[in-house]
C-alpha cells in the first residue's frame, strides 16, 4: 500500500533538502535559459523562484505527484533518495533526457547498470552542502546523473569533472 501524497514525498529526514544554489549553478550553466525544465520533485516549492532568479523562466514545478501526470519540460531535479530506483526507471521508459541530483554511490548500484547507455556524471569540485533549519548536512557527495542529456552537455564523455572557479582558486591562495 503506497502513502497518500501531499507534495512532497518525505521518506525520512535525509530526503527532505533543497538543492544547494551551488548545485542548480552547476548544472545550469549547460542549460540555455530558454529551455523549458520539468522539476517534478516539490519538496518546499522554493525551486521555481531559486531558477527564476537565475533567468530561467520557463519552469513547471507544482504541488503534484510524479507518478500520476507527465510534462514536456527537461527533467532537472534533486529527487528523494528513498525512492530513486523507481524514479529513474519511470524516466527511462518515459525516454525523459534528465538530469538528477543523486549520492555518488548510486553509480554503483547493480539496478543502476542498465541504464548506462547514454548516460553521463557531472562531478562538482566539491561536496554540496545541504541546508535545512541552518542545519548542513551531506554525508556523501552528490553529482549529477544526466541521461540522453548530451546535446546540452556538448560531449559525449561520460564522466564531466567540473573546475574550479577563478574566485575559487583566489578564495584557496588567499587561505594559505
Amino acid at each position: 500500500m503506497s502513502a497518500k501524497f501531499y507534495g512532497r514525498i518525505i521518506q525520512s529526514k535525509q530526503d527532505d533538502y533543497n538543492t544547494p544554489l551551488e548545485g542548480w549553478k552547476d548544472i545550469l550553466q549547460y542549460i540555455p535559459k530558454d529551455t523549458e525544465l520539468w522539476l517534478p520533485f516539490y519538496n518546499d516549492g522554493s525551486a521555481k523562484d531559486v531558477l527564476g532568479d537565475l533567468g530561467y523562466k520557463n519552469v513547471y514545478h507544482e504541488k503534484r505527484n510524479f507518478y500520476d501526470y507527465d510534462h514536456d519540460g527537461l527533467v532537472i531535479d534533486n529527487p528523494p533518495y528513498y525512492d530513486k530506483v523507481k524514479i529513474i526507471k519511470k524516466l527511462y521508459e518515459r525516454g525523459k533526457p534528465f538530469s538528477l541530483l543523486l549520492p555518488m554511490e548510486t553509480i554503483e548500484r547493480q539496478y543502476f547498470s542498465k541504464y548506462t547507455k547514454d548516460f553521463q556524471l557531472i562531478i562538482p569540485v566539491k561536496r554540496y552542502n545541504y541546508v535545512e533549519s541552518g542545519t548542513k548536512t551531506s554525508p556523501f557527495k552528490s553529482c549529477w546523473f544526466c541521461w540522453r542529456m548530451q546535446k546540452y552537455l556538448k560531449t559525449n564523455d561520460n564522466l564531466i569533472f567540473l573546475k574550479k572557479k577563478k574566485s575559487e582558486h583566489s578564495i584557496e591562495k588567499k587561505k594559505k
